[in-house]
C-alpha cells in the first residue's frame, strides 16, 4: 500500500497533476497491482479538479475525517454536535471552500477564528489548523493524516506491513510514523527528508514516479 500526499507531492499547490505524471503512475499501478492512496487535507471536490479519483483505491479528506472509494463510496466521521458548532461558526467567520466536515477559511479572517475558537473551547473538542498557503480549518480535535491511515485500514482491512508514505511536509509526519518506508520528494521540508529513507532527486510529482520506481525496482 501507497499512500501519497497531494499538494508539493503529487503536484504543485493548487495545480492539476501532470498528464505524464498520472500516465506513469498508472501504469506502474496496473503492472505491479500495489494500493494507491491519496491523503490530503483537502475536499472531494477540489481533488476532482486536479486529478480522476480513478487513479486512486482509496482517498483519505480532510485530514483523515473523509475517506472516499471510488466511485461513489463516502464515509464520514464527525461528532453529533459538528454540524451545531458550523451554523455556529458560519455567521462570523466567512468560508471559503465547501467540505464535508472540515470548515475552511482565508488567513484574512484569522482573529475572527482565533476569537470564536476561544469562545467555543469550552463547549466543542475542536482546533485551528493551517491546511495551505493561505487556507485554514476549523477542525474537530485531533485529526491528521495518521488518523486518516488507520480508520481506512479499519473500514477495509488491507493490510499496511509493507506501507510506503511520500509526501513533502510537516502535515506528512502522522502517516511517516507509521510507514514502513518514507519518501520524501526532492522539494520535501528539511525535517521530512532527514525521517525519509529515500529522498527524490527530482520534485512533487516527478519525485513522486522516481520514489515508485525505487521501490518496485523500476529503471529510472
Amino acid at each position: 500500500m501507497i499512500v501519497v500526499d497531494y499538494d508539493g507531492t503529487l503536484a504543485e499547490e493548487n495545480h492539476p497533476v501532470k498528464r505524464e505524471v498520472a500516465q506513469s503512475v498508472m501504469t506502474l499501478k496496473q503492472k505491479h497491482g500495489f494500493k494507491l492512496i491519496l491523503a490530503t487535507a483537502r475536499p472531494l471536490s477540489d481533488i476532482e479538479r486536479f486529478v480522476e479519483a480513478s487513479l486512486f483505491d482509496g482517498l483519505i479528506l480532510e485530514l483523515g475525517s473523509v475517506l472516499f472509494f471510488p466511485p461513489s463510496d463516502l464515509i464520514l466521521f464527525r461528532p453529533r454536535w459538528w454540524s451545531t458548532f458550523i451554523e455556529e461558526v458560519s455567521r462570523v467567520v466567512p468560508r471559503v471552500n465547501l467540505g464535508e466536515v472540515l470548515y475552511y477559511f482565508d488567513q484574512d479572517n484569522i482573529s475572527l477564528a482565533q476569537h470564536v475558537l476561544l469562545n467555543k473551547q469550552s463547549e466543542y473538542s475542536v482546533e485551528m489548523k493551517k491546511v495551505g498557503s493561505r487556507t485554514h480549518v476549523f477542525a474537530p480535535r485531533g485529526l491528521d493524516k495518521g488518523v486518516g491511515v488507520s480508520r481506512l485500514l479499519q473500514v477495509t482491512g488491507w493490510d499496511a506491513k509493507n506501507m510506503v508514505a511520500i509526501g513533502d511536509s510537516a502535515s506528512d509526519i502522522p502517516m511517516f510514523r507509521i510507514a514502513r518506508f518514507k519518501v520524501a520528494v526532492a522539494n520535501a521540508d528539511q525535517k521530512l527528508k532527514e525521517m525519509a529513507d529515500y529522498v527524490t532527486n527530482r520534485p512533487y510529482g516527478e519525485g513522486v514516479v522516481e520514489g515508485l520506481q525505487k521501490i518496485l525496482g523500476e529503471p529510472k
